[in-house]
């Protein structure tokens, strides 16, 4: 036992159930693509606008129409596997971050710290409030994160100065 509590602060569980959304939706998407494989995605794709009142021949919505059909005929299952990668590995980091384990703020640490620059890169060739809100929020759970683990870090600390202590000294 390391003397920090077992359950996690709310702040923590709540970076959890975000985690596991984005774990349970990742995996939800690789099923999605899954089950589109053997579809002509044009033909969907189409008959899909033209139920919802869209004209498929205006310009924008042919090229949307025209890429999710090129973009699905390349190699999905290779797609879906990461897909399904990546949504266990943001399940395995909520379970972690619920059950308040170590390992786990520090993975979630490196893993919003790797995403940043991407996201910077993104915010300087097409700035929006939504790339500004991400780039917000990784800085935010980064920050609360670290201070976490500086906080343990020096209880852990304190005990085991607390433990090597003679038993006379108090």
């Amino acid at each position: 036992m390391n003397g920090l509590p077992n359950r996690a602060p709310a702040a923590l569980r709540g970076i959890a159930l975000f985690e596991a959304i984005k774990g349970l939706l990742a995996v939800a998407a690789a099923c999605g693509l899954l089950s589109l494989r053997n579809t002509d995605l044009h033909a969907a794709t189409d008959a899909l606008l033209l139920r919802h009142g869209i004209d498929p021949e205006r310009h924008y919505t042919r090229l949307v129409i025209e890429s999710v059909a090129r973009a699905t005929n390349h190699r999905t299952g290779q797609i879906a596997a990461l897909a399904v990668a990546y949504g266990v590995i943001r399940l395995a980091e909520a379970y972690g971050l619920w059950r308040a384990k170590h390992w786990a703020e520090w993975f979630a640490v490196i893993s919003a710290g790797l995403y940043l620059p991407l996201e910077f890169h993104h915010f300087a060739h097409a700035p929006s409030f939504f790339t500004a809100g991400v780039i917000f929020l990784n800085l935010a759970l980064i920050v609360y994160l670290a201070n976490l683990l500086m906080q343990q870090r020096a209880q852990r600390r304190a005990a085991h100065a607390g433990a090597l202590k003679p038993h006379g000294e108090g």
